[in-house]
């Protein structure tokens, strides 16, 4: 497992904010905080992740596949990980498991 302290944190509550171009807007919040320094570290809570649409979750999991800076964390808290995109939640099992 690895740790750090985060310089930043992003409280994203997904049950009142959970279309596509609002993860967009995240998106574009989190590379700004990380190109700002190279050594800032950013911690996402994605609260209520199971009510994002599935296009929202199409949008999420490809930024997450995409190589980017090790300085950002996505968290994901959800209470019904059954609602949770499912090509996602692979990709976080298998980056698990690697680790």
């Amino acid at each position: 497992m690895t740790s750090f302290i985060c310089d930043q944190i992003i409280d994203f509550e997904a049950a009142s904010t959970y279309e596509a171009q609002d993860i967009e807007r995240l998106i574009e919040q989190v590379k700004i905080l990380v190109a700002e320094s190279e050594e800032s570290k950013v911690v996402i809570l994605l609260r209520n992740a199971h009510y994002l649409t599935t296009r929202a979750f199409v949008i999420l999991y490809n930024y997450i596949q995409e190589p980017f800076s090790t300085n950002a964390v996505f968290v994901l808290v959800s209470s019904d990980k059954s609602r949770i995109f499912p090509p996602l939640l692979d990709l976080v099992e298998h980056r698990q498991s690697a680790a």
